[in-house]
Formats: C-alpha cells, sequence, structure tokens
C-alpha cells in the first residue's frame, strides 16, 4: 500500500499535515495507542505530538532509581518506541496541541495544523504546584526526566535537607529513596493520616511502614511558607513548627492537562468524559490519567491516574481508533484498576475499586497484610503490603465478581470488619 502524506505551507508559513491517526500527547498511553494501531493495521499513518523532548519513556523509576545511580534517558525510552520510529511511526516531539477541533477532524498546534481520520488523546495531568512555592528556589516535583535530573543536582550535597510535602504515593517512594541513601528526610501532609481514603487500618499500616525506616513525619498540618537562617532554609508549618528544607519536593496531586480543549466542545468534568468505548465525541478517543469513562467491570464512572490503567487504555484507544478509520465495531474498555508501589523494601498494590463507606476486612501474617473492600454481596477491592503471591491469585479473580463469602476459602487469617472507608 502506498501511503500518500500532504504537507503544505499556506499563507502563514505553518506547516499543514495529514495524518489517518493522531495520538496527542508522548505518555505511556500515547506510546500504547501507537503500539496498539501500528501492529493492527500498519497501512495506516500514525502521528504522535509530543510536547517532550525524548521519544516515550518509563516515569515509574524517577521516584525509585537509588541517588547513587545514574539517571539515564537512554535507559528510559521504550525500546518498542524507537521500533515505531524506525517503522515510520511520526513522532512530533517537542511540540504542544493548542487546540482541537473534532467537528473539522484537525489538531492545532505551535508548529501547524494536523487533519486527522481519528484521534487519541493522551495528554496526562499536571502536577499542583501551592502558591507558597511559587518563586522559590530548589523547588521539585517528580513529573518528567528534567525534573528527576535537576532535584538529583539538588540533592548532590549530602549535608542538604530535605522536605517531602505530600506523603501520597510518590512523596512516600521518594522518601524511601532518601531514606536507603541515609538522607534525613522531612515528611508532611495536609491529612492527619496519609491514605485515609483507604481506610484507617492501611493508613496506619502506612504511617508505621515510614516511621521504622526513620522518616520524619507531620501530618495533618500544611506548608505555611518558608524562612531562611544562617544560609539554611525551613519550611514553616501551620502549627507554628519548622521544618528543614533546603530542598522541598511537592507531590500533594495533580489536575487533567485538558485546559488547551476548552474550544473542543468534548465534554471536561474532572478530566475528559468519554463513553465506554473511550470516545469523547465521534472519532476522538482518549486514554490515560485524564480520562473519566464509565467502567463496566464495577458498573461506576471513574478517573484512575496509575501507569497501568493509561497504558490498558491506550491500547485499546489505538484499536478502537483504527476501528473507527475502518468503520468496524467499536469494543468496550473494562479494566479492573491496578497499582503498585515500592517503599522501604516493601511492596503495596491495589486492585478494585473503592467508594466511600465501604466495610474493610483484613488479613495479617509475618507475610505483611492485606485488606479486603466489600461492595454489597462482592469484594471489590484488595490492597496488599507484601503478600506478593496471594494479591496476584486474588487480583486475577477481580476480573469477574468474587463473592463476599468465598473470601474464607480464597484467604487464611481474616479478621472481622476493622473499619469502613471514611465519607470525605
Amino acid at each position: 500500500m502506498i501511503q500518500l502524506t500532504l504537507e503544505k505551507t499556506g499563507s502563514t508559513g505553518m506547516l499543514h499535515k495529514t495524518t489517518d491517526i493522531a495520538i496527542i500527547g508522548g505518555s505511556t498511553a500515547a506510546l500504547r495507542a501507537a503500539e496498539a494501531a501500528s501492529r493492527r493495521a500498519p497501512g495506516l499513518k500514525v502521528t504522535v505530538i509530543s510536547s517532550e523532548e525524548h521519544l516515550p519513556y518509563e516515569l515509574p523509576p524517577l521516584s525509585k532509581i537509588p541517588l547513587s545511580d545514574e539517571v539515564d534517558i537512554e535507559s528510559l525510552i521504550y525500546p518498542s518506541a524507537r521500533a515505531l520510529q524506525e517503522q515510520g511511526v511520526d513522532f512530533q516531539l517537542g511540540e504542544s496541541a493548542t487546540a482541537l477541533d473534532p467537528r473539522r477532524r484537525v489538531v492545532s498546534t505551535h508548529q501547524g495544523d494536523l487533519t486527522y481520520r481519528a484521534a487519541v488523546i493522551a495528554t496526562g495531568c499536571e502536577p499542583i504546584m501551592p502558591p507558597v512555592f511559587r518563586g522559590e528556589r530548589d523547588v521539585f516535583v517528580l513529573r518528567r526526566f528534567e525534573d528527576s535530573v535537576a532535584l538529583r543536582r539538588s540533592l548532590a550535597d549530602a549535608g542538604r535537607s530535605v522536605a517531602i510535602v505530600g506523603a501520597g504515593f510518590i512523596g512516600g517512594e521518594f522518601a524511601s529513596t532518601l531514606t536507603g541513601a541515609r538522607r534525613a528526610v522531612s515528611l508532611i501532609d495536609l491529612a492527619e493520616h496519609p491514605l485515609i481514603r483507604f481506610g484507617e487500618a492501611i493508613s496506619t499500616v502506612y504511617e508505621d511502614l515510614h516511621h521504622i525506616n526513620g522518616v520524619d513525619t507531620f501530618f495533618g498540618v500544611g506548608a505555611t511558607g518558608t524562612v531562611e537562617r544562617d544560609g539554611r532554609r525551613f519550611l514553616t508549618l501551620s502549627d507554628g513548627r519548622e521544618v528543614a528544607a533546603d530542598v522541598i519536593v511537592v507531590g500533594v496531586g495533580v489536575r487533567p492537562a485538558v485546559s488547551w480543549l476548552a474550544s473542543s466542545g468534548i465534554e471536561l468534568e474532572n478530566g475528559i468524559l468519554t463513553d465506554r468505548y473511550l470516545q469523547s465525541c465521534q472519532g476522538v478517543f482518549a486514554a490515560g490519567d485524564a480520562v473519566r469513562w464509565p467502567n463496566g467491570r464495577f458498573d461506576a464512572t471513574m478517573r484512575i491516574e496509575h501507569w497501568t490503567t493509561a497504558a490498558e487504555q491506550g491500547r485499546a484507544a489505538g484499536l478502537n481508533a483504527v476501528s473507527f478509520v475502518e468503520k468496524a465495531p467499536l469494543t468496550p474498555f473494562v479494566s479492573v484498576p491496578f497499582f503498585w508501589s515500592d517503599q522501604h523494601g516493601q511492596r503495596v498494590q491495589w486492585a478494585g475499586y473503592q467508594t466511600a463507606g465501604q466495610p474493610v476486612l483484613s488479613s495479617r501474617s509475618d507475610d505483611g497484610s492485606m485488606f479486603f473492600f466489600r461492595e454489597g454481596d462482592f469484594v471489590s477491592g484488595v490492597m496488599a503490603f507484601e503478600r506478593r503471591q496471594e494479591f496476584v491469585q486474588l487480583r486475577a479473580k477481580l476480573r469477574r465478581p468474587v463473592a463476599w463469602g468465598e473470601l474464607p476459602d480464597l484467604v487464611a487469617g481474616l479478621e472481622p470488619v476493622i473499619a469502613t472507608v471514611p465519607v470525605p
């Protein structure tokens, strides 16, 4: 098949191109969409528009790589990204999408317009930076390769103090990385109990994990500003205490990167709202952290900010984009959300879906702890601290409804209901 790609220059001097499938974003979801589309229909032209200067690369290692190891972009880039580029996928790197016109099927960038037959939006989320830190030096988020390089450069002096604001999984992982390098670190969170959305029992296990490994924790307080004394910086907290903070790492959350879609007509409500096929409007699909879709497995609309879901959605959106072009039936995306986090030598894993007010059951042993969430007569989710083999088996079972009454046959040492997930 001969593939013709039109490229012309308009009166403004900007380029106008055409493609079969336009993928907007340089994330894992974008890469998986490109892989799936190219494999399914190698004769179609696939174009990836990414604001990154690099081919798609792994993000999870950025908070996990030991400080003694070099962070090398070449080792992080997915081999499949290089392979796709060699096979003809057009990666337009360092280029940001500025608008989308679904009616005309055009995505605009700073370099020009791209006309497509189907599109996949995979722009993900952007970190939230509290106003108190704006303009401050040595304040970092961990979202991109360049963030990690700059942060590690700032930490080259082992005598510099580090404060992490936000005790979620990214903050916890980097606290673990620092203590693994025998560096003192303070972990601060506005919530009195970190991960309290999963219930008090899980929050307690998570807190203990950090305390046992030497992390200084300051929970239930916010950061109100900074002061400098004798050449050192301190973070002031809402209860009047001060924390040494020559370097500050911020991990208080993210927001969907969708402002560029404001004029598109696509429904934006805490992300990109799609149907069960991950389609936001005719011919425009979405995948990754910014997507809210009706998950038929749990009969709930959800937005998931984790790597595995992004990868699975990317593949599904890429295949549906090809089906749209080929006028073939679309396939619903159904998923059991999953994430993992390695902290202080333990693996924390979650699979399933949770809502407020759910009863929680626990199973504890010398090998770790597991927690089970109930929705009606069924198990809706499981969280494990270690217990890796058991978790893998239970995660696989959750692809289908698991009756609450089956748990005693699946897991030994179950304890009575210990708590409920708090209602916000």
